[in-house]
C-alpha cells in the first residue's frame, strides 16, 4: 500500500525569481511522511536532513524539493505541466522508498551540500572552457549542483597528472543520483 494516496497541489509563480518566469509547486499530502525521511535521506545523493524538524532538503539537477511530514515542495519550474510532473515524480519516488524500506538502512545523519570552492580546488583549474563553460570555477558551481557530469572536464581524465585529484574528486561526488521514475539505487 502506497504511503501517499493522494494530495492536494499548489502551483504559484515563484517569487525568488524576478528575472525570468518559473514556477514553484506544493503537494499538500494526505498522509505523513516522517517515517519515510530517513530512508529518503539514505537513499538520496546530496540531501540536507533536519531530523529534530523533521525535514529533507535535496537538489535534483536544477530543482531545490523539499520533504516535510505534511508536504513536498519543487522550484525552479518552467510551467505548469512541469510542476505536476515533478510532483506525480516526487511521489512516485517516496512511494518506492517507502515500498523498500526493509532493504534501506535509514539514515538519520545532517550531510551538507557539496560546496563549490571543494569541488574547484581539485579542478585543473586551467579555465580551458572545453567543457563548454566559462571557466573552472562555473563548471565547479555546476558540478557540485548536479547539473553536469564531471566527464565534462576533459583535462582532468586526458592528463595524468591530474590523476590524483580526479580521483579524490571521484569519490566526493559519489553520490547516488536516483532516476525519478526508474530503480531505486
Amino acid at each position: 500500500m502506497p504511503l501517499i494516496e493522494s494530495y492536494r497541489l499548489q502551483v504559484d509563480l515563484s517569487p525568488h525569481s524576478a528575472e525570468e518566469l518559473e514556477y514553484e509547486a506544493i503537494a499538500y499530502l494526505d498522509a505523513d511522511i516522517s517515517p519515510v525521511l530517513p530512508y529518503l535521506n539514505a537513499t538520496l545523493g546530496r540531501g540536507v536532513y533536519f531530523p529534530e524538524e523533521p525535514a529533507l532538503s535535496w537538489r535534483y539537477k536544477e530543482h531545490n524539493v523539499g520533504f516535510w511530514p505534511d508536504r513536498i515542495a519543487v522550484d525552479h519550474l518552467k510551467d505548469r505541466d512541469e510542476a505536476r510532473e515533478m510532483v506525480e515524480e516526487l511521489i512516485g519516488l517516496v512511494n518506492r522508498v517507502w515500498d523498500r524500506r526493509g532493504e534501506i538502512e535509514p539514515d538519520t545523519t545532517t550531510h551538507e551540500y557539496l560546496q563549490p570552492l571543494e569541488v574547484y580546488k581539485l579542478l585543473p583549474r586551467t579555465n580551458c572552457g572545453l567543457c563548454g563553460e566559462r571557466g573552472c570555477f562555473p563548471f565547479a558551481v555546476k558540478l557540485a549542483a548536479g547539473q553536469i557530469q564531471v566527464q565534462a572536464c576533459r583535462p582532468l581524465f586526458e592528463e595524468s597528472a591530474y590523476a590524483e585529484q580526479r580521483a579524490e574528486l571521484e569519490g566526493l561526488l559519489a553520490v547516488k543520483w536516483p532516476s525519478l521514475q526508474g530503480d531505486l539505487p
